[in-house]
């Protein structure tokens, strides 16, 4: 009983001070910022309208600005989320210096707090969905799904960066390059229908391709979900989260000797 009850308060202690670091992360977001939570939307609205204005012209999908919506409010998340994961235990090396706690909530918090802003867009986002498309209760745990996995991949990415970042600088360099690739090579400006078969295993590199697949299809019924690219996507996602807390793990015992 008293050793369940240790680590119940463990547990506490981890949840409360992983919350206070999200919801400082929030607060420091929009610190004098006239529109506040407006710029969760404001972001991926004028995305979708330039890049829809442009691209609209040479890729024929139905609800193209929608189906560029609902892409660009979750890869707002998964790159912002990424660029500033990946350099922020060097950022906070004052606070790993002078504090003994769970390093883990640096990162996690910051992913947190981008999740959480995501979600209030989907949110949002919803209602004008519920005009143009049939949403169902499956539709909606699909979503749901797809954001959670998103979300642990995200962490899991995050971890890896981010310790590896400690060690050798250039990850931060790298990663900035590699998001904007990843953009394109993810199903976001374009219907994955629209891809030749000869391309579309390819996409089987690319953990996200599932994920933005689901989405599409679930809140647009617009799309493809391939089995063996979703099975490959899947695998892929979780090498990389284990991968992502094995790394932390057996880093973080060296970062304030590294900064």
């Amino acid at each position: 009983m008293r050793e369940a009850s240790t680590i119940r308060e463990r547990l506490k202690y981890y949840s409360d001070f992983l919350w206070g670091m999200t919801e400082k992360e929030i607060k420091a977001r929009y610190k004098r910022a006239v529109f506040g939570f407006l710029w969760i939307l404001l972001n991926p609205l004028m995305q979708m309208i330039i890049i829809g204005a442009i691209f609209s012209y040479f890729i024929k999908v139905p609800n193209y600005f929608l189906f560029l919506f609902v892409g660009l409010l979750a890869w707002q998340f998964f790159s912002l989320s990424l660029t500033k994961v990946t350099p922020s235990i060097v950022y906070e090396r004052n606070l790993l210096v002078k504090a003994k706690f769970p390093i883990e909530a640096i990162p996690i918090s910051i992913i947190l707090s981008n999740f959480l802003h995501m979600i209030i867009s989907y949110i949002i986002f919803l209602p004008i969905l519920f005009f143009t498309v049939k949403l169902t209760m499956a539709s909606l745990l699909l979503t749901i799904t797809a954001l959670i996995w998103l979300l642990l991949l995200t962490i899991g990415l995050g971890l890896l960066t981010a310790s590896l970042n400690v060690r050798y600088r250039d990850v931060n360099f790298f990663i900035q390059t590699t998001i904007i690739l990843w953009f394109y090579a993810t199903p976001i400006l374009y219907d994955s229908t629209i891809v030749s078969e000869k391309l579309f295993p390819f996409f089987a590199l690319n953990p996200l391709t599932s994920i933005f697949e689901i989405l599409h299809y679930s809140l647009l019924n617009q799309g493809r979900i391939d089995i063996k690219i979703l099975a490959a996507n899947l695998s892929l996602s979780l090498i990389i989260i284990m991968l992502g807390v094995l790394i932390f793990r057996k880093m973080h015992k060296f970062f304030v000797d590294w900064l």
